[in-house]
C-alpha cells in the first residue's frame, strides 16, 4: 500500500500545479494588459489617437449629413409629387377648355358663330410687266 501512495501524491502535486498555471494566466494577461498600457505609451501614441479620433469624428459628421440630406431629398420628392399631381389637373383643365364643344359655347356668348365652309388660303399673285 505504500507504494500506492507514493504514486498518487505526484498525480495530486501535478494536478494542483496544473491548476495553479491556469489560474496564473489569468492574472498574467491582466498584468501584461495593464503593463502594456502605461503612460509612456500613451505619450509614444498620442499622435495616433488624435488621429483615431479625428476619424470618428468624421464619420459621426458624415453620417449625420447623409441623414439629413435624405431627410431633404424626401421632402422635396413629395414637394414634387405633388407639383406634378397639380401640373396634370391644369393640364387636363386645359384639354377640357380647348375641346371644340367648349370652344363653341364661349364664342357664341361674344357673338362669334363657327365656320359654315372650310378654311382657304388666299394667295395673292405679281406679275411684273415688262
Amino acid at each position: 500500500m505504500e507504494t500506492i501512495n507514493t504514486i498518487e501524491e505526484p498525480v495530486k502535486a501535478e494536478e494542483s500545479a496544473k491548476q495553479e498555471q491556469v489560474a496564473a494566466p489569468k492574472e498574467n494577461a491582466w498584468q501584461k494588459a495593464k503593463s502594456k498600457i502605461s503612460y509612456q505609451m500613451l505619450v509614444n501614441n498620442t499622435p495616433f489617437i488624435i488621429f483615431v479620433a479625428l476619424l470618428c469624428i468624421l464619420y459621426i459628421a458624415n453620417n449625420n449629413k447623409a441623414i439629413s440630406l435624405t431627410k431633404a431629398i424626401n421632402d422635396q420628392s413629395k414637394i414634387l409629387k405633388e407639383l406634378k399631381w397639380k401640373q396634370l389637373d391644369m393640364q387636363s383643365k386645359l384639354m377640357y377648355q380647348t375641346t371644340e364643344s367648349r370652344l363653341l359655347e364661349k364664342t357664341e356668348k361674344i357673338g362669334l358663330q363657327s365656320l359654315d365652309r372650310p378654311a382657304y388660303e388666299i394667295k395673292e399673285t405679281f406679275y411684273i410687266k415688262k
